[in-house]
């Protein structure tokens, strides 16, 4: 007679098991062909962790949400990308005509044009200046209709002990002080920069050249040089004026 074969049934636990060695496999395989991340342009500006007081997204004020490929506002602490690199929008202003980004200077001098998403797909305008060493700021003139600047900052003052906070699109508010004005920062091989301000702000992860700066009641003070520190136990962030910006070229806070 036919011998009956019955074939073993996997318990619960087994099928468990073999489906997870799966996923991992395959998580794996995907983590192993995903693509590089966007480099930082010029001088090394952030540490790791988080540095003073964070709030979530969800509960920061305008200009410290994550935006999506889909958001047609550019608001100060946005990220924006040039080829390999990627930078934050400092503050908009205007000459009465035309509105521009400022940004950092080490940024627009390796970037000539400017997009709101990674993909390169949705272009901002063209680096129209750039003063990096010896300053670091740079234009970036806004050239796409469909893009609204956000505006309504007033400039403010920098001054030592002054209560100051930044504002990143990837994890909000991280507050401090002011401890110096008229400092210098020596990049090595990239240069000196002088007549910055120094915070005890340190930038976390993933912030780029041309942070905002802001004092009390949303006034704009400076963008983002570079600085040091761990960022998990504090550190210093050097800031380019804004005002010396807007009096170089003639302009006004949008």
């Amino acid at each position: 007679m036919p011998t009956s074969r019955t074939t073993p049934r996997r318990s619960p636990s087994r099928r468990k098991g073999w489906l997870v060695a799966v996923l991992a496999g395959l998580l794996a395989a995907l983590t192993a062909w995903a693509p590089g991340a966007v480099a930082e342009a010029g001088p090394v500006l952030a540490g790791g962790g988080a540095a003073g007081t964070t709030v979530a997204d969800a509960a920061t004020p305008r200009g410290d949400r994550g935006r999506d490929a889909s958001s047609q506002t550019i608001a100060p602490g946005d990220p924006i990308f040039s080829g390999g690199a990627r930078c934050t929008a400092g503050f908009n202003v205007t000459d009465g005509t035309d509105v521009f980004i400022v940004t950092a200077g080490h940024c627009t001098s390796v970037g000539s044009t400017w997009y709101a998403d990674p993909q390169l797909t949705v272009p901002i305008g063209p680096t129209v200046s750039s003063s990096f060493p010896g300053n670091d700021y740079g234009l970036i003139r806004y050239d796409n209709p469909d893009l609204t600047p956000e505006g309504g900052y007033g400039l403010g003052s920098p001054y030592v002990g002054r209560q100051v906070y930044i504002r990143t699109s990837q994890t909000g508010i991280h507050s401090g002080t002011i401890t110096a004005l008229n400092a210098t920062i020596d990049y090595g091989p990239d240069g000196v920069v002088h007549g910055l301000i120094r915070t005890n702000i340190c930038l976390p992860v993933g912030a780029g050249g041309g942070t905002p700066l802001f004092g009390h009641n949303d006034q704009a003070l400076g963008i983002a040089s570079g600085g040091s520190g761990s960022c998990s136990s504090g550190g210093t962030t050097f800031f380019q004026p804004l005002n010396e910006v807007l009096s170089s070229f003639g302009l006004m806070p949008y």
